[in-house]
């Protein structure tokens, strides 16, 4: 008996040992998705955010990622939140769900060049303004940040330097950038970013913008094109917005809702690291390319031509927009982000890219 007590008892032991040591499962797993790739610095930041949230969770927090549109097209991202097809998502309602979100093209064209100013300015916008945040909480939608993409730049067949270069130029564009362009007296096109790197090279299109500068460089721009060009300081124009699904988020414990909100709201600062890292690194390719590519920037008095044709139809139609779909006083947001924009952009450190590359090869082309 004391035997088979002994034998028993170690049994016992055994078991509870590998029940120790076997891994915690995962409380909770949250699938993510988006339509770019992991290379970009947007991408870097969302790779920092799920890291944190599963390293302060202790494992309790997992991920499912899914990249370069392999769970879902750009357009389905947002609506994916509210019909659980997704858990967390990084897309651009703004360029691919305009009707849904009208207030979300709040960032227009020509605002700011400064990537730091914008991305801080919009956070704070959706932190503060109860209609602007119930866009996207209406559709489901909670935003936990968003990260500004470089400044527009345009890669063409032909040079683009003036404000007389822009009429009857075809260029690929989304909005709002497609917008700004229409304005100009060129002709927007909707690509993808792959059908306007394939129409650059055939010559279906003269052009290939609403292009975020690093994202141009590192996606293979400069390699279909003969000129690369700032297009008149047109500036920041997109952000890449994370959002979890607003029932998902309901749903998990208080004590994960809080890491996820104390992550995210770490994530725009460091973001502004990743996309230096990523604009610093798009400089040196394109240096390496200055013989085959010949780069423009706007002399100041044709960039004010472009702000003074193209900025305020934008912004009135933006006024009206958020009016009658919104049913807002867009002025109101309007002049309230620009505020923002405006008091960031005094401590901003952040340089258009473009602007590095002079400096650092020294010339234009």
């Amino acid at each position: 008996m004391k035997t088979l007590f002994g034998r028993s008892t170690a049994i016992a032991a055994a078991f509870a040992a590998i029940v120790i040591a076997a891994p915690v499962k995962a409380a909770e797993k949250l699938i993510y998705a988006t339509y770019f790739s992991d290379v970009y610095s947007a991408s870097k930041t969302d790779l920092w955010f799920m890291a944190e949230v599963e390293k302060r969770s202790n494992g309790e927090i997992t991920f499912e990622k899914y990249w370069n549109q392999s769970l879902m097209r750009a357009p389905e991202l947002f609506p994916a939140l509210r019909s659980g097809a997704a858990d967390i998502v990084d897309g651009a309602p703004a360029s691919y769900n305009v009707r849904e979100y009208p207030l979300a093209n709040i960032l227009m064209p020509l605002t700011s060049s400064k990537a730091d100013a914008v991305t801080l300015a919009w956070n704070k916008l959706y932190a503060q303004n109860a209609d602007f945040r119930k866009e996207f909480e209406s559709r489901g939608a909670k935003v936990l940040y968003a990260t500004a993409w470089a400044e527009n730049s345009a890669w063409s067949r032909r040079p683009i330097a003036k404000v007389g270069d822009f009429k009857g130029l075809k260029v690929r564009a989304v909005p709002p950038i497609a917008e700004a362009y229409a304005a100009l007296g060129a002709t927007p096109i909707s690509m993808t970013w792959p059908e306007g790197l394939e129409g650059l090279q055939r010559g279906v299109v003269d052009a290939m913008s609403a292009a975020p500068f690093d994202s141009g460089v590192l996606g293979g721009a400069p390699d279909a094109a003969k000129y690369g060009s700032d297009v008149g300081g047109m500036g920041i124009f997109s952000m890449a917005t994370v959002a979890i699904s607003l029932d998902r988020y309901r749903k998990l414990s208080e004590k994960h809702r809080k890491i996820i909100d104390e992550v995210a709201a770490e994530a725009p600062k460091k973001s502004m690291e990743f996309n230096e890292a990523s604009i610093n690194g798009a400089v040196e390719k394109l240096c390496a390319r200055k013989d085959k590519v010949t780069v423009n920037v706007f002399p100041p008095e044709e960039a004010e031509k472009v702000r003074k044709v193209a900025s305020s139809p934008l912004q009135e139609a933006w006024i009206k927009r958020a009016k009658s779909e919104a049913k807002v006083d867009g002025k109101a947001m309007l002049d309230e982000f620009l505020g923002y924009v405006r008091e960031f952009e005094k401590t901003s450190t952040y340089v258009p890219g473009f602007e590095r590359y002079l400096k650092t090869c020294g010339s234009k082309g």
